[in-house]
């Protein structure tokens, strides 16, 4: 991150300029040397002189004859997206995902797992472990050179914990890191899920967000915020900026775990949207929320009413965001933006309009997420790799 009361040696400002060049490579896919050096506006004898490094090491490799501009023939570079991945993590209430993923940030493989209810953290750790060399395993030709992993906030930068899942005991008390570590032999880098889920819009658009903010609102089994300005994710001093899902719209609320009271998560996480849906239907057995997303479907009206219900309190906490941190754009993302994703962006949009002042909604542009149903582990890939790209001599020393 930007600081401008330090000062940037050489080295730090060629690793800035490598990973910017990696950068730009995974979105266009392929290109030429020279539209390296237009993207990025480096010195053209500048980018040869990191592909030849990277073509040594491994990272990046040519790829054929472009055509240009003139009928000119050059030669094109790519990442290397066969031979290295990264292992990515998603951690949340009731589920975690596992997966492997190439150097773009492109998924090889991916699993989804039930976390059965009480299921202590301990155990769940364990079975991600064997999830996770299960897959590296599977991918044996592919060198994992880091971890991700995406935690459910508040997340402690500090402390390297969860400090708090609500509805799931324990997860104060397990050093992710230093587990993950220690059984896979590998870096790893952990992230709260909407910071990366956030990171992986970032890099996935295809606008130019360069000097503008982007916020992605997870709407899962928690609510939470990732804040991206210039490219940087905010953070806070703690490390829990974003937590929108534990700030206040009812202050005559129930209490949370957190300490608060009507807490936003509450009303609108997929956890309290099922309790709602049970009790305005009253089953003879508790609907999952798997059979609520059915039910929604299906057009059964009920369910609808809840779920507008819903769109219509989140929309209180994407007037807060915007009206708190003035974004370019705003993202929801998560499990409750895939049940009727038309429907809820049309209902938020409409009720933000009205609460925000002409102009600051006329700058904000409000969408769903890019990068499928499971940003978060999608996200946790990314944390890896922009490591990876950050810090490239540590990863792929020079041959």
């Amino acid at each position: 991150m930007f600081n401008p009361f330090v000062g940037y040696n050489q080295e730090k400002i060629q690793s800035i300029n490598r990973s910017l060049v990696l950068k730009l490579l995974c979105k266009e896919g392929v290109c030429s040397r020279a539209q390296l050096a237009k993207l990025s506006q480096l010195k053209q004898a500048t980018i040869t002189n990191m592909m030849n490094d990277f073509i040594n090491c491994g990272l990046v490799k040519e790829v054929g004859f472009l055509t240009g501009d003139r009928g000119r023939r050059s030669i094109g570079v790519s990442i290397n997206n066969e031979d290295f991945g990264v292992l990515a993590v998603r951690i949340a209430r009731k589920n975690y995902s596992v997966g492997i993923f190439d150097l773009s940030g492109n998924s090889v493989i991916v699993n989804r797992r039930s976390i059965p209810p009480q299921q202590a953290p301990a155990n769940t750790i364990e079975k991600i472990i064997r999830d996770g060399n299960r897959l590296i395993a599977q991918c044996e030709k592919r060198r994992i050179i880091a971890v991700g992993v995406a935690l459910p906030g508040p997340y402690s930068t500090k402390t390297g914990r969860i400090e708090i899942m609500t509805g799931v005991l324990g997860w104060n008390k397990i050093p992710v890191k230093e587990l993950f570590e220690e059984h896979f032999r590998l870096p790893v880098f952990i992230e709260q899920d909407a910071n990366a889920a956030a990171l992986a819009q970032y890099w996935n658009s295809s606008e130019n967000l360069q000097n503008q903010m982007l916020v992605y609102i997870a709407i899962g089994q928690g609510v939470g915020a990732g804040i991206i300005n210039n490219g940087e994710i905010l953070r806070g001093t703690e490390g829990i900026a974003g937590e929108i899902g534990h700030t206040c719209v009812n202050f005559n609320g129930p209490p949370c775990a957190c300490g608060n009271r009507g807490c936003l998560e509450n009303y609108c996480s997929s956890i309290a949207f099922s309790t709602m849906v049970n009790e305005a239907l009253k089953p003879k057995e508790p609907l999952s929320f798997s059979d609520i997303v059915l039910l929604m479907k299906s057009g059964n009206e009920t369910v609808k009413e809840e779920f507008l219900k819903t769109c219509d309190i989140l929309s209180i906490g994407v007037v807060n965001i915007i009206n708190s941190f003035n974004p370019s754009i705003v993202v929801l993302g998560d499990e409750m933006s895939h049940i009727a994703p038309k429907l809820m962006l049309t209902r938020i949009t409409e009720n933000v309009k009205e609460h925000l002042l002409p102009e600051i909604y006329k700058g904000t542009k409000i969408s769903l997420s890019l990068t499928g149903r499971d940003s978060m582990v999608h996200g946790a890939a990314i944390v890896a790799i922009a490591e990876i790209f950050a810090n490239t001599g540590r990863y792929f020393p020079p041959v």
